[in-house]
């Protein structure tokens, strides 16, 4: 459906952008360890599987995500690096980012400074639901 609508698609992991490129180049040769197991999911038509191919693992609740990359704990290549170190989604070759330490340029997420009593885990809209509860308990 994807492929018939769009000229580009962003890939999504745990509320982060894992991959974005030509719809095209994404299905065919998907750069992202998600987006490889997403498109590996994919039955093929005249293919016979006892078992579709699936992601080992499950999603992270949204106030849990794991430090670094998101998908680090379900991730099939994932070294040292991915389990520290959150990868920006990075420019890796023309017209394609990936989010993922397995290209060489992807640079490090910079990320906002925490506020006092504000969560520091989770997404940018956990934190900022969690430091408006935070300010306003204390308000009043």
């Amino acid at each position: 459906m994807i492929a018939e609508t769009a000229d580009r698609v962003a890939v999504m992991y745990a509320g982060r952008l894992a991959e974005l490129g030509p719809v095209a180049a994404v299905i065919k040769d998907a750069k992202h360890p998600y987006s490889q197991g997403l498109m590996g999911a994919i039955p093929k038509l005249g293919q016979h599987l006892d078992r579709l191919v699936h992601i080992p693992g499950s999603m992270p609740r949204l106030n849990a995500i794991p430090k670094g990359c998101a998908f680090n704990p379900r991730c099939p290549k994932v070294f040292d690096k991915c389990r520290s170190h959150r990868p920006a989604a990075s420019e890796i070759e023309p017209g394609r980012r990936a989010a993922c330490w397995l290209y060489p340029g992807v640079t490090e997420t910079a990320l906002p400074a925490a506020r006092s009593g504000c969560a520091t885990s989770g997404s940018t809209t956990f934190r900022r639901t969690r430091c408006a509860r935070s300010a306003a308990a204390g308000s009043a």
